[in-house]
């Protein structure tokens, strides 16, 4: 399978006015998170580090089933958000569910959490969807949370596929940190 042009979609990124680069480990992730987000940044393609944006991180991990693709996985760091708390998931979790007549999209919403309602209601969103949903990138997007993280996952078949959708991701990212901002999660953590 061919490695994921990391420095590419940096690049693309980066004409989009995306402030980011590709990531270095050592440098970009803090030591006391490292443990918790290699499973999400630490493949063999490589991560791109985000700065003053939505996203804190994009991970990529190759996958061959059907044929290759690769899951791209949108870290929103938080110290508060916990894979096992249920309260974590019923605020944070969501898919989006569609369904279509002759290839046009009839019903289009967000099911799962608080987010799940916040983002069927973003107009914004709801029309880059009912324009984009053939993509399957666009269609096999979710959210769910990890721990210290809220993570935008997707698939994509080329390097390139992820920044015709970034406007998405930044959207959903948006509304994350905006509704964590809202609520309070857990009680003080030691990685701050």
């Amino acid at each position: 399978m061919p490695i994921f042009q990391v420095s590419a979609l940096v690049n693309r990124l980066g004409t989009l006015g995306v402030n980011c680069k590709v990531g270095n480990p050592s440098l970009d992730i803090p030591a006391l998170r490292r443990p918790y987000f290699e499973r999400w940044l630490l493949h063999r393609d490589g991560f791109i580090k985000m700065y003053d944006e939505n996203i804190d991180y994009i991970g990529i991990e190759d996958i061959v089933r059907i044929g290759p693709f690769y899951n791209i996985y949108c870290l929103i760091e938080n110290q508060d958000v916990r894979e096992n708390d249920d309260n974590c998931s019923n605020l944070l979790c969501a898919s989006p569910y569609f369904d279509l007549h002759n290839r046009k999209v009839i019903k289009l919403g967000w099911s799962g959490g608080v987010l799940a309602d916040i983002l069927t209601n973003d107009i914004t969103l709801y029309d880059f969807l009912v324009k984009n949903i053939m993509k399957e990138e666009i269609r096999k997007m979710s959210v769910k949370v990890a721990n210290y993280a809220c993570i935008i996952e997707t698939r994509v078949w080329d390097t390139l596929d992820i920044a015709s959708i970034y406007q998405v991701i930044d959207i959903i990212g948006f509304k994350i940190k905006e509704l964590l901002e809202q609520v309070h999660l857990g009680e003080e953590s030691e990685f701050k």
